[in-house]
């Protein structure tokens, strides 16, 4: 593992492939469970293998310590912030990447859930072969003591990059004592400004701790590969639309609120305009009331297809931030959105017409429900206005 002070990420295109980068906001789809957010990710990832995703899923779940909580929603009134913190890390790991970027994982966190997280990513460099890279603010010793490879960095310059009883000895050269009840690295921070920067020409000094790391991080063992990313081009975009369609039902029918909110009002439109356009009648002023009546279920019919806009706003960070990590593609995710909400407004429509519909005496005959027949009528109107 690897703490770096105030560093920036050279994104190219041929780094985003072995590696993988864990945001500071957690971003997670709180109606899901963690062994289905898991579940989602790896099936997309593991699109050739099921039994592959599902024991991705499973080792992740030990790995991350996270088993327990596996069948709990990913959402702040059920899960601790490290418990959550994880479930990002978990996400980026299912990819199996080279390098592991993670930009603050221990803020806003307890020491205690910091700790956990510190350790579950030792863990994971250790068992997986990962080189783990993470910024962190303020760390305690006990932090420190998980970290392998320090590497401070100020105004673009390296002012050291070693182990952390390295860089005790580089202060105290530069005559920096630490203080007894600081650690090195939050002592440096506080001092950085008046550390002296080496010189372009002059190549830091390595320590012998640092060359045996070194060459033991070149034998690092081999680690498969999830098939998404043996290959140049990701799953199909079928099998992503399968996965996000099933995904968003998932979610939206364990919105209840939106659900209860939308048929509520259809039954309460319904019975309010039904009761004031009853019996309208076939006459002229039948016909004034019948296009009043069209013009209130226009609105509310299209009110109705925009308050599905919050469930959009609400998933875009998710979105954005899976789409960049290649996950799925973008047209992937609006196209299995827009085939999840007409089935849901077609029966907020329904529901709607169910009532209103007999109650003002729109055309009570089967007839009217067979467009097949609406030709052959017609012509007999022509006909008749003919003869």
């Amino acid at each position: 593992m690897m703490v770096v002070s105030n560093f920036c990420y050279l994104w190219s295109s041929s780094f985003r492939r072995l590696s993988a980068h864990v945001p500071q906001a957690d971003v997670a789809l709180s109606l899901l469970t963690v062994a289905e957010t898991f579940t989602f990710a790896a099936s997309l990832f593991y699109h050739t293998s099921a039994s592959a995703a599902s024991t991705a899923v499973t080792a992740l779940l030990g790995d991350l310590r996270l088993a327990h909580a596996a069948h709990t929603r990913v959402s702040p009134s059920r899960l601790s912030g490290g418990e959550r913190r994880r479930v990002s890390i978990g996400l980026a790991l299912l990819r199996d990447p080279g390098v592991l970027l993670l930009d603050e994982p221990t803020s806003g966190l307890d020491s205690s859930s910091a700790f956990v997280v510190v350790g579950c990513l030792r863990a994971v460099a250790a068992a997986r072969g990962t080189t783990v890279v993470m910024s962190i603010h303020q760390p305690s010793t006990r932090l420190l003591s998980a970290v392998d490879s320090l590497l401070l960095l100020s105004r673009g310059t390296v002012l050291h990059h070693g182990s952390l009883a390295s860089f005790d000895a580089a202060l105290l050269s530069h005559g920096f004592a630490v203080p007894a009840h600081l650690n090195p690295l939050e002592y440096a921070l506080e001092v950085i400004d008046q550390i002296p920067h080496p010189s372009p020409f002059s190549p830091e000094p390595k320590s012998a701790q640092d060359h045996t790391t070194k060459t033991s991080d070149h034998h690092r063992p081999a680690m498969a590969t999830p098939p998404s990313l043996s290959c140049t081009s990701p799953c199909s975009q079928i099998h992503e639309f399968v996965v996000l369609y099933k995904r968003a039902w998932k979610v939206v029918y364990r919105s209840k609120q939106l659900l209860l909110t939308n048929f509520h009002e259809a039954v309460i439109v319904e019975t309010l305009l039904g009761t004031i356009y009853i019996n309208a009648g076939y006459g002229e002023a039948g016909v004034q009331k019948r296009l009043g009546l069209f013009a209130f279920t226009l609105t509310f019919l299209l009110t109705s297809t925009t308050e599905t806009l919050p469930t959009f706003v609400t998933e875009r960070p998710i979105v954005l931030a899976e789409t960049a990590a290649g996950l799925y593609r973008l047209s992937s995710h609006a196209t299995a959105a827009t085939m999840m909400f007409i089935p849901y407004l077609l029966a907020v429509a329904l529901l709607y017409s169910s009532c209103v519909y007999f109650l003002v005496g729109l055309c009570p005959s089967p007839g009217a429900f067979t467009p097949v027949e609406l030709p052959v009528l017609a012509i007999g109107v022509l006909e008749s206005s003919v003869t």
